[in-house]
């Protein structure tokens, strides 16, 4: 009984001294993982960020360059340079710019967060394997190339035409504007029942 109940001790502190190996090789797994993705830290998420932000803006920019001056050259050629229309129109173009330039910073953050969430998904990923396997050498490997993987940059597609349609129309109310029946504050309609309007010179 005695030496039967030995052998059964035995066999539990041995199976404990394996147990105690095993997490000890899946803690040092962990530290080389953890190692191997220090770098994304939050200044790294910032810049995929920034990334998107460098590679868009300059486009942006120079649209918004092009829509300006075709706003313009549509104007003086209309004869509206100096009309309400033209302060309608540049108006209308500050404001589409305010929100495509706020739709770029949208998109520039989602490339963060989805930065992020590849980054949190591949290291649990890790974890797990770890857990699993307990070969801190397969670990330190497999999370170092997971790692050069996260760091690729995505593709990033060309803006499209931002500003389409900033002219458009522009030659049929010129036409209206000199007829006296442009809907931009120069014509005062009168009550009668003809429905008859004076026109207002500028």
């Amino acid at each position: 009984m005695c030496g039967s109940g030995g052998g059964n001790n035995s066999e539990a502190e041995e199976a404990r001294k394996r147990e105690d190996e095993r997490q000890a090789k899946i803690r040092d797994g962990r530290e080389r993982i953890d190692q191997n993705f220090s770098q994304f830290d939050d200044d790294y998420f910032a810049g995929r960020r920034q990334s998107y932000l460098d590679y868009a803006k300059p486009q942006f920019d120079d649209q918004l360059t092009d829509a300006s001056k075709t706003l313009l050259a549509a104007l003086s050629r209309s004869g509206l340079s100096d009309s309400s229309i033209a302060a309608n129109r540049r108006e209308k173009l500050a404001k589409m710019a305010g929100t495509k330039e706020r739709e770029i910073e949208d998109k520039a953050l989602d490339f963060e967060n989805s930065a992020r969430k590849a980054v949190n998904s591949a290291q649990t990923d890790l974890y797990a394997q770890n857990a699993n396997t307990a070969d801190p050498m397969l670990a330190a490997n497999t999370s170092m190339n997971r790692a050069q993987t996260l760091t690729s940059l995505p593709a990033y597609s060309p803006l499209g035409a931002l500003f389409a349609g900033v002219t458009s129309g522009l030659a049929t109310q010129a036409d209206l504007e000199r007829r006296g029946q442009a809907k931009y504050g120069n014509v005062l309609f009168g009550s009668g029942s003809g429905g008859s309007g004076t026109v207002i010179n500028e």
